[in-house]
């Protein structure tokens, strides 16, 4: 296996585990479903508009970086998703984020303490900070 392809292995056991965490922390936010790579991510009417009385957005982890790597619009579409509803699910607990952008990747901070590791899409940065933060 090749440096590239462990690293994109990495970063796709590494969003699942941190989707399966906030659905675990957080299940009125973020839910499993019957496959291991698919969850539902509650919708914000700050986020997207919907029609539903209890709208939720499937989210997948599955072919991660091949999709990122072909800019498939479903992928992209769902990283914004997830980072635009972090972002707002840390402005309703009153919690400051910022982000460091370095050539490896992004490390997204909230509360001046709760650090993410290196992610190389801003979304799963604020996902592994926020998760430290539904922990704390």
């Amino acid at each position: 296996m090749s440096f590239t392809q462990d690293r994109e292995l990495r970063m796709i056991e590494t969003y699942q585990q941190l989707l399966q965490q906030w659905a675990a922390l957080a299940p009125d936010e973020c839910f499993t479903t019957d496959r291991d790579y698919r969850f539902k991510v509650k919708v914000l009417p700050e986020v997207e508009k919907c029609s539903f009385d209890n709208p939720w957005r499937s989210v997948t982890s599955e072919n991660l970086t091949w999709r990122l790597h072909i800019a498939e619009d479903v992928i992209l579409r769902q990283l914004n998703f997830v980072l635009l509803t972090v972002l707002h699910r840390c402005c309703d607990r009153q919690s400051n984020i910022h982000f460091t952008f370095i050539e490896l990747g992004t490390i997204a901070t909230i509360c001046n303490g709760l650090k993410s590791q290196i992610h190389p899409h801003p979304a799963i940065a604020a996902l592994d900070a926020y998760v430290q933060l539904l922990e704390f």
